[in-house]
């Protein structure tokens, strides 16, 4: 097949490289029949849905509006990928998406945020996600941020949850460069609420705080906030996990673990827990410290180097 012939690719080969140097299957993600939309900057490069899942988007001047739905009853068996990438060192990147999970759906959404040259990069993204009664919603987001710092990072999420939502964020490959997560979980009556969220500052221009609010408002709904991260090198981490319980029967934990490492590092946890109805309770564990000396040197006795033992090992057994 000649090359003026040959099907363009349906993302560029850096962002592709990014995708798999933080575990995600790239074979699985481009075969066209994987469920999928994807967005190089501003430009919508591959849509696939089938019925009950729409998947739209708006090509917009520095990013797209996306509209991801899972229509009533809907149960999608496989995974629907979304993948938002820039492969420019400069500019900046907005996401503006919605999603709708009606009563009675599931989806599991695997996202991949890919910026693999980033030097002075800014990506932004507004998230509305509106779960109905007796639905799951599971979304995992990845990032990698390249290896330069350069990446500025600023997601908001706003959720309605009237059914089951988990969420887990991993930013642990490469550098964070800055990075600012905020989230805001409505949780409403029956409803179950799981956050997790886990960060390695590797580098000292990374800087990382993350935001995670959980609002138990309905009778007898659940939440757990689990945090966790580790700054190195002369990274900074912080990590707020917050849960409000205001509806009987409400339950929520909220649990911060941190590991910082080398001269320079910083690694802050803020556990908040508040009630205010006598028939719920919500409690909290938070610990920040050094990796245990012990525990280091037993893994270097045995054949690691101290920074083998430490991301390979320690952290990724925190992780």
């Amino acid at each position: 097949m000649s090359k003026k012939n040959m099907p363009k690719p349906l993302l560029p080969k850096e962002i592709i490289e990014s995708a798999k140097k933080i575990g995600i299957d790239t074979n699985l993600m481009l075969r066209p029949e994987t469920l999928k939309l994807f967005v190089d900057f501003n430009k919508i490069t591959a849509v696939k849905q089938i019925p009950g899942l729409i998947l739209e988007g708006k090509e917009i001047k520095n990013g797209i509006e996306a509209k991801i739905a899972v229509k009533k009853g809907v149960r999608i068996k496989v995974p629907v990928h979304l993948c938002f990438g820039m492969i420019k060192e400069e500019g900046e990147q907005i996401i503006i998406s919605n999603f709708v999970i009606e009563d009675g759906a599931e989806v599991l959404v695997l996202a991949h945020c890919g910026f693999p040259k980033a030097k002075n990069l800014i990506h932004r993204m507004e998230a509305k996600i509106k779960i109905g009664k007796g639905a799951k919603f599971l979304y995992e987001e990845h990032h990698y941020h390249g290896e330069n710092s350069g990446a500025h990072v600023f997601p908001k999420f706003e959720v309605e949850n009237m059914g089951s939502f988990e969420t887990v964020f991993t930013l642990d490959k490469g550098t964070v460069g800055e990075l600012v997560i905020n989230a805001d979980v409505a949780g409403l009556k029956d409803s179950t609420t799981k956050i997790v969220s886990k960060v390695f500052g590797r580098a000292k221009k990374d800087r990382a705080e993350i935001y995670d609010r959980v609002h138990l408002k309905g009778e007898n709904t659940r939440g757990l906030t689990k945090m966790r991260a580790a700054a190195t090198y002369g990274g900074s981490v912080f990590m707020q996990g917050a849960t409000f319980a205001t509806a009987p029967g409400a339950r929520g934990h909220v649990d911060c673990q941190e590991i910082v490492v080398g001269k320079g590092s910083r690694a802050k946890a803020v556990p908040i827990v508040e009630v205010s109805n006598d028939q719920a309770r919500v409690t909290h564990e938070a610990s920040v410290g050094k990796v245990n000396q012990a525990q280091l040197e037993t893994l270097m006795a045995r054949g690691l180097s101290e920074e083998e033992a430490l991301v390979d090992m320690i952290i990724k057994g925190l992780f």
